[in-house]
């Protein structure tokens, strides 16, 4: 099976930006520890810019991902924890919905993984049979958040019109 980073588009550079969700969520989320949240909706005001543009990915600070993109992955991947994150736009009066998204954390680097001096991952393999049946989910025991799709939904979401996501290959065993 073929695996993608599913990443944010860097070279979209007016995308809308959330303020004060580091306050609200804690490193021990983003590692899937999600006894602490519950489904209820939370808002955020977003930076006031000249131009903001709603992608459907948004990596920084956190990973919230929109309700377009939403529909897509937990049609092939039930588990994944999905909190609702309203973004208000007090100025032109706009609320968009988003989804904070935690998927499985799954622990499946190949030894093929290389790592730079200060422990990023320079190179990222995938060990195929540690990362198989998981269709959507997180890679394990490196500090950077990836998130991985598999082919299935790459080519879905590719179908659809879903603006400012990247996919890239990952490296596989």
């Amino acid at each position: 099976m073929n695996y993608y980073i599913l990443s944010q588009d860097r070279r979209i550079s007016d995308c809308v930006k959330p303020l004060g969700i580091t306050k609200f969520i804690d490193r021990d989320l983003l590692m899937g520890n999600t006894d602490k949240l519950d489904d209820t909706p939370v808002q955020f005001y977003i930076k006031e810019k000249d131009e903001n543009e709603y992608i459907d990915i948004i990596e920084t600070p956190v990973l919230l991902i929109s309700d377009k993109l939403k529909r897509v992955l937990e049609v092939y991947q039930k588990e994944i924890f999905f909190k609702p994150v309203l973004l208000a736009d007090v100025k032109r009066m706009r609320q968009d919905l988003y989804w904070f998204m935690i998927p499985k954390t799954v622990e499946c680097l190949s030894p093929q993984t290389e790592f730079f001096k200060d422990g990023a991952v320079k190179k990222l393999v995938i060990d195929e049979k540690k990362a198989n049946p998981h269709k959507v989910f997180r890679v394990g025991g490196i500090f950077e958040y990836i998130v991985i799709v598999n082919l299935d939904i790459a080519e879905n979401i590719l179908k659809r019109d879903i603006y400012g996501i990247e996919l890239k290959k990952a490296n596989k065993e």
